[in-house]
């Protein structure tokens, strides 16, 4: 495929030579299928030679990153314009994957493939799997569903073995992917700033790469600074004492620096009052007495009125920075060294959050940095569904962690489960929306208030915070409970006017650009 022969003289000219439309799709990053294939076919469109390089490198991930989607392969290769940026060899490959790649119909095939996948029970997934791989030797599909299946239930035996022993006419692209499955689940060692950088000068589309290089060249990567004020930590629970009780046992066992830690148990009816006051001499010997505070309610009032009861709590608003925690993650020793860095490199955030993984399957990106999305108008008319349809970017639920959003950076939305606030400014954001309980919008929701007002939230990627709440395949996420989303959802599109999250959209972006711009200005000085 074609790309620079040598590192471009100037990443920030390169960036700044680009058509807008390149421009905005590159600013979300350089990763995960669909985006991919949207920015090689926006380079495509643009008509332009000297963008065919973009549109190549791009086209080149997305294989790369799927060497059994028989689905893929085959548009790349129907599509003249595409199929020109790949060299005989991709296109080789490219054509076995095809031609040996059929979604099965009837109940036996993919019906009931889905039927089983909607039960989440991945012990008879993967009986079902080897038995079709059994059946169907040469049939690519199946051994690509078995990859997803076993990479996302982290069983890369199951992967290793769904990637072996397959018939002569498969081999090289089942040897490809065994070797990318290997590099998933035994990762190399990160690359150190010499190695990032000659990268982004070499692929100076890669936005996720040259942000990477940037934090890594400048020190950002491994920063850690205390914060410059006192900090409440906050939780709420309502019966998971089991989880929330290896949550405060990795809470104590990070680096607190003097913090506060309250602890609202709503309406539990399991042991969480038992084990909250076992913890209480705990968090005494380490942080000292009184900064360890247990708000009891006798009902469940819901997550966002529990937000709101801890924040005014006086105790709570005299420190200078908030902390919300869930009460099912894994904390990493420096989480809040790690956050004083982010709030050291952005003070004027509204909200910094952090990377979020899967607990059960760290290669899984639960949240990173979200960025606002507004659908067209005249893509649909879908007022009557969507009153104000919008959406946050996606690219990290498109790939596996490899280190991609491991950076610093403005975007639109974090996650609520590990996000720090200056007190003054969540105050004056004001209380998370009640209407919107039990779901997690209130989070975003509260994101895009302080978006509107420009009080952009800042992703520290550097910090990655392990959460035991499955998501996606892997949940188990009952028809009522995604009613009730869809329809929060749909009340959180009520509580923002259109021109107010346009505003704030072409906000964002403006602060993506400048930030990405500087950064590549400190790494041409270089």
């Amino acid at each position: 495929m074609p790309g620079p022969a040598h590192p471009v003289p100037s990443l920030a000219a390169f960036r700044r030579g680009l058509p807008e439309e390149i421009r905005v799709a590159l600013r979300l990053g350089f990763t995960g299928k669909t985006q991919l294939l949207d920015v090689a076919g926006r380079c495509l469109r643009a008509g332009r030679d000297d963008l065919l390089p973009t549109a190549g490198a791009a086209l080149g991930k997305v294989v790369s990153e799927r060497p059994l989607d028989g689905g893929l392969a085959g548009e790349l290769l129907s599509l003249e314009a595409a199929r020109s940026l790949l060299d005989p060899q991709t296109a080789a490959r490219l054509r076995t994957v095809a031609d040996h790649w059929r979604r099965p119909d009837g109940p036996s095939g993919v019906a009931g493939f889905l039927e089983l996948m909607a039960e989440r029970d991945f012990e008879r997934i993967a009986a079902f799997l080897t038995r079709a791989m059994k059946d169907e030797p040469g049939n690519l599909f199946w051994r690509e569903q078995a990859v997803t299946v076993g990479t996302v239930w982290n069983d890369p035996a199951f992967v290793f073995r769904a990637l072996e022993g397959g018939p002569d006419a498969v081999a090289a692209p089942l040897s490809e992917a065994l070797a990318l499955a290997r590099a998933c689940f035994d990762p190399p060692a990160q690359p150190d700033a010499e190695t990032l950088l000659l990268g982004a000068r070499t692929a100076p589309w890669d936005t996720n790469l040259l942000l990477r290089a940037h934090d890594a060249a400048c020190g950002l990567a491994d920063r850690r600074a205390p914060l410059d004020g006192t900090v409440a930590v906050l939780l709420y629970s309502w019966n998971k004492a089991d989880e929330l009780d290896e949550t405060l046992g990795s809470l104590l066992a990070s680096d607190l620096a003097g913090a506060s830690i309250f602890v609202l148990d709503n309406g539990s009816t399991d042991r969480t009052p038992e084990l909250l006051a076992r913890w209480r001499p705990h968090f005494a010997d380490t942080l000292g007495e009184g900064r360890y505070t247990v708000v009891s309610l006798p009902v469940n009032i819901g997550a966002a009125a529990a937000r709101n009861w801890l924040l005014h709590l006086d105790a709570v608003r005299a420190h200078d920075f908030i902390c919300y925690l869930d009460d099912d993650v894994e904390l990493p020793a420096d989480w809040l060294p790690r956050f004083g860095a982010a709030v050291e490199r952005y003070p004027e955030a509204g909200v910094w959050g952090c990377k979020v993984v899967d607990h059960a399957n760290p290669l899984l990106i639960q949240s990173a940095d979200g960025h606002l999305l507004l659908d067209p108008a005249e893509r649909a008319d879908l007022t009557r569904i969507a009153p104000n349809p919008f959406r946050l970017s996606d690219l990290h639920i498109q790939t596996l962690d490899r280190g991609d959003f491991d950076y610093m950076r403005p975007c639109a939305s974090v996650t609520g489960c590990c996000h720090l606030f200056r007190t003054p400014t969540l105050l004056d954001s004001g209380d998370f929306a009640i209407q919107l309980s039990p779901s997690q919008y209130d989070d975003l929701e509260h994101d895009l208030r302080l978006c509107e007002s420009g009080r952009f939230p800042v992703h520290q990627g550097h910090l990655a915070v392990r959460h035991k709440k499955r998501t996606g395949m892997a949940s188990h996420t009952s028809p009522q409970q995604e009613g009730n989303a869809l329809g929060n959802k749909y009340k959180m599109q009520t509580m923002h006017d259109r021109s107010g999250l346009a505003a704030a959209m072409r906000g964002e972006q403006a602060l993506l650009e400048a930030d990405l711009l500087a950064k590549l200005d400190y790494l041409d000085s270089l």
